[in-house]
């Protein structure tokens, strides 16, 4: 017989120690688990940080590097602007220098054929207005480009002027149109007339002599324009002394290529060796609470191990020495100490039969 039987008072004592125990066992199972939790999170956090200091720290060394080579490399940028704005300044001046030496006869020759007209207008006793370009481009035009102009003058006067007359009156009559046409051919066509009878019905052989200077002279600037158009094509460039302008952009090239060079360098020199410094140093200054949090992680989960076994022992002894006779829902303090005060009192024969009646009262109650 066990001591359910023969001593069930003490079994009742024994089975309540034994919970408590396991319900110890239990809460400190929770406590532990939850103290390696937080180990685990306070671990994890610290290598969070020194993580992200390590990212942090070298982006920023990196980035200071970037900047101050950037910066020499901005000053020097700058200088070659400088240096090529010098340069282009120089062949600008001396490419107007080298297109005002080569025209210079034409312009000179040019001057001498205006006071050529000039003279013999005044010679002849021609009007004054007769040396004009816009005399000639009406009364002797010569070559595509006056006569287009010719052409344009006529079209002005003789049909887009009447038809803005025309255009502007309020009431319009076909014969307004016509009026308007015979009244601007007789003004603007007896104007020309007389203006062709005093120049060149008078003055034909100065006019003649002034046709053939100005074409001489629409020769020259035709040479000028060639020659000028030739010259700013020209890609040589010798004549403009511009090697000292060369040599100082080639130097300040050179310095460039060479701050390039050292950027790179430098940067190379950081990715494979100053960042491995500052890693090491930085997880030197963590590495002891690292290896504190580990330990104690580690520790926590052994002890955590321990607890589980001795909780999972405590579990099954309870089961197999109690349960069996008390039943699960009545493993606890309460149910245990009614089934005392039953037996003590004489209301159960047993722990069984104690147990019965809480299950079922209603036939204790018939008995």
């Amino acid at each position: 017989m066990g001591l359910e039987t023969e001593n069930p008072v003490e079994f009742l004592s024994a089975a309540k120690s034994a919970i408590a125990e396991y319900e110890t066992l239990k809460s400190q199972l929770e406590q532990q688990k939850e103290t390696e939790r937080q180990t685990g999170s306070s671990l994890e956090k610290i290598k969070k940080e020194v993580s992200d200091k390590i990212d942090r720290t070298i982006k920023t060394r990196s980035a200071e590097i970037n900047a101050t080579y950037d910066k020499q490399i901005s000053q020097i940028d700058a200088r070659l602007k400088k240096a090529n704005a010098d340069r282009d300044r120089a062949k600008r001046e001396g490419v107007k220098g080298r297109i005002s030496a080569e025209t210079e006869p034409y312009i000179i020759e040019n001057k001498e054929l205006k006071r050529q007209i000039k003279a013999i207008m005044q010679k002849d006793n021609a009007p004054a207005f007769c040396c004009t370009n816009l005399f000639f481009t009406l009364f002797r035009p010569s070559g595509i480009s006056e006569l287009f102009r010719f052409l344009l003058f006529f079209i002005a006067v003789f049909a887009l002027l009447p038809f803005g007359l025309y255009s502007l009156i309020p009431d319009r009559k076909i014969y307004y149109l016509i009026g308007i046409y015979i009244l601007d051919i007789a003004i603007f066509g007896g104007l020309y007339l007389a203006i062709f009878n005093i120049t060149i019905g008078r003055h034909q052989n100065a006019i003649h002599e002034g046709r053939e200077i100005k074409n001489r002279i629409k020769t020259n600037r035709k040479k000028i324009r060639m020659t000028t158009h030739a010259i700013e094509k020209d890609s040589n460039e010798d004549g403009y002394n511009l090697e000292s302008f060369d040599d100082e952009i080639s130097k300040i090239q050179q310095e460039r290529n060479d701050a390039i060079a050292q950027k790179q360098s430098a940067q190379n020199t950081f990715d494979t060796v100053t960042k491995n410094i500052l890693t090491d140093e930085i997880e030197n200054a963590y590495r002891a609470k690292i290896e504190e949090l580990t330990d104690a992680l580690r520790a926590a989960g052994t002890y955590r191990s321990q607890l589980e076994t001795k909780e999972n022992e405590s579990a099954l002894r309870l089961s197999q020495e109690y349960g069996q006779y008390l039943g699960k829902s009545h493993m606890n303090d309460t149910d245990i100490e009614r089934i005392h005060e039953m037996i003590t009192s004489g209301a159960a024969a047993s722990i069984v039969d104690a147990v019965a009646k809480i299950d079922h009262p209603e036939s204790a109650s018939a008995t």
